[in-house]
């Protein structure tokens, strides 16, 4: 008699469940634009492919430009009109400035002290601050014009030197994100991070860029809930191990120069300066702030370089259009949230594009045609090509570099 009670209470029980659970998919449903179909427990996911992009579109062709996705448990709303983007980044962008942290971004060191993924509230203002007055204000930008053209200066060296004077090709996207590392690097500790003979540079460059990879990747963890104990796909361990190096050599830079002291450079701060005396005149530990220097450099060298680089070539011939006004584009993003270091990434690319236009004649190796190119492409962070662009750097008869 026990056994069938209990029995009872039981069914009831997971019945009642059941019910409560669909009368809130129902009400959720209700409230979210037309989507597909979904499957239990996966919902949308078999139906989005290894291009997430491109299934969007043929999705979006069907349901419209606004609808909603299931991916898992989480539910997803994907735009794909300018027009939307428009009334979400223009008129309603306050409701939509939180982010949704990902486990990869999950670990010892927490979001907060990421202008990326700390949600919008006092604290992100204060990050945000920092860097529009501090990192990214015309004056300090202006007085980096002579380390901008120094660091875009060794990359066509090296380009040269590595192609044997045009002789063989070159992953032209790895030195460009090499350049752009330096450039961070000096911004920030006022050294080359990337120096062919330190093996502490290279070290910070791989676990940076490994940050970076993993973080981009597809996590079932995300969108299936109960696997975020296992971590089935190991990316979140993945990641913090790569996070968790590029913080001790970090603190290895910070300590150094905590050690060092003044140097003579009055007038002359770094973002390392004004980090040092945001977080309490060096009277803080390094790995204590740690994370701020590598969500600093993390923030620039990807979405200051990377999207931007891929993304921002059509807003640069179509000059008239405006960042961030003109929805059709949206490399930076926009709303609340638009990334702040626009201001040096509108600098660089053009010094560094003209650069490498007026430096060298280019050729694909072994006499590849363009027709004949790898265009496909690989989603992570941003959206690349899939096989790195490998051409040849043909250094003209007359250089002025």
């Amino acid at each position: 008699m026990e056994i069938e009670i209990a029995g009872f209470i039981l069914v009831s029980f997971l019945w009642a469940l059941w019910v409560w659970r669909r009368r809130g998919a129902a009400e959720e449903t209700g409230q979210l634009p037309p989507g597909p179909p979904r499957w239990p427990v996966v919902g949308n996911l078999p139906q989005l492919g290894w291009s997430a992009h491109e299934s969007f579109t043929k999705l979006a062709a069907k349901y419209g430009p606004i609808m909603s996705l299931h991916l898992g448990s989480m539910s997803t709303v994907v735009i794909s009109s300018s027009e939307a983007a428009r009334e979400m980044f223009k008129n309603h962008d306050a409701p939509l400035a939180g982010r949704k942290i990902y486990e990869a971004m999950r670990g010892d060191h927490g979001t907060e002290g990421s202008v990326i993924a700390s949600q919008h509230g006092p604290h992100w203002r204060m990050l945000r601050r920092l860097l529009t007055t501090e990192f990214f204000v015309t004056r300090r930008l202006d007085a980096t014009q002579n380390v901008r053209r120094r660091c875009i200066d060794a990359m066509l060296r090296f380009m040269e030197e590595s192609s044997g004077g045009g002789a063989c090709g070159i992953d032209v996207g790895k030195l460009i994100f090499v350049m752009s590392f330096n450039l961070i690097g000096n911004l920030i500790f006022s050294r080359d991070l990337l120096n062919p003979n330190s093996k502490r540079g290279n070290e910070f460059y791989y676990h940076a860029r490994k940050v970076m990879e993993t973080a981009g990747k597809p996590n079932v963890a995300d969108f299936l809930p109960f696997f975020r104990r296992v971590d089935p796909q190991g990316i979140r361990r993945k990641t913090q191990f790569h996070v968790n190096k590029a913080f001790e050599i970090a603190g290895e830079f910070i300590g150094e120069r905590l050690l060092a002291g003044e140097d003579g450079r009055r007038g002359k701060k770094d973002y390392l300066d004004v980090l040092l005396e945001f977080r309490g005149d060096g009277e803080e530990q390094p790995s204590s702030f740690s994370s701020w220097i590598i969500n600093v450099i993390v923030f620039v060298s990807q979405y200051s370089f990377n999207s931007f680089f891929h993304s921002m070539i059509k807003n640069q011939i179509l000059s008239y259009l405006r960042i961030s006004q003109h929805y059709d584009f949206l490399p930076f993003g926009s709303g609340r949230r638009m990334c702040p270091a626009v201001p040096l990434a509108a600098r660089v690319l053009p010094m560094a594009l003209g650069s490498l236009i007026l430096a060298f004649d280019w050729a694909l190796p072994d006499g590849a045609t363009p027709e004949e190119m790898d265009m496909s492409e690989q989603m992570g962070i941003t959206l690349r090509k899939a096989v790195p662009l490998v051409a040849v750097p043909v250094p003209p008869k007359r250089r002025r570099f």
